[in-house]
């Protein structure tokens, strides 16, 4: 087992003596490294994969057998909106972002008998640290001419972690202002 298999396994075992099974997930872990592809190095590349893709799916693997075994089940993926859509500089972090709604759509289709879950939450701009020294004119293209704000990414998760999207799984919730449509 590697060490970060080691830490998720290690956690997970953690909460579940002092809390029960984990039964709703929430993988929010998300880096940038950004840079014009040709000029990316390897290390920013994989320190890009590896926390944004593979954490969550080592998070997401754990996670599985208790849900499983409780017949229920959440799992909320937090993407991007720069997961399906270009935006140059930034060929690692879409193709990490990407990855998890593929690796969303997925998982759900392979627990959804079993009353597990598996959605993503795709932001757009929201205001925070990773976004305040976005220009005027970038968000002049967003429709609603305004930034998020995390309460509103939170709504959104709060709502797919719940009984009432019991029936919504492979999805991906965009929060954006817009920008997808």
């Amino acid at each position: 087992m590697s060490d970060a298999n080691g830490v998720a396994n290690d956690l997970f075992t953690k909460l579940e003596a002092e809390l029960g099974p984990v039964l709703a997930l929430v993988n929010n872990a998300g880096i940038t490294a950004d840079g014009l592809a040709i000029q990316l190095e390897d290390e920013q590349w994989d320190k890009v994969i590896d926390t944004n893709l593979t954490a969550a799916f080592r998070m997401t693997r754990r996670a599985m057998r208790p849900m499983i075994k409780a017949r229920f089940g959440r799992v909320i993926n937090i993407a991007s909106v720069v997961g399906p859509r270009a935006n140059a500089g930034q060929a690692n972090y879409a193709a990490a972002k990407a990855g998890l709604i593929g690796m969303t759509k997925t998982v759900a289709t392979e627990v959804a008998k079993r009353g597990v879950t598996v959605n993503a939450v795709a932001p757009g701009f929201i205001a925070t640290a990773m976004t305040e020294d976005i220009p005027d004119a970038v968000m002049e293209a967003v429709p609603a001419k305004r930034p998020g704000t995390p309460e509103e990414v939170a709504a959104a998760v709060r709502f797919l972690a719940s009984d009432d999207a019991g029936y919504v799984t492979g999805s991906t919730l965009f929060v954006d202002g817009g920008m997808s449509a």
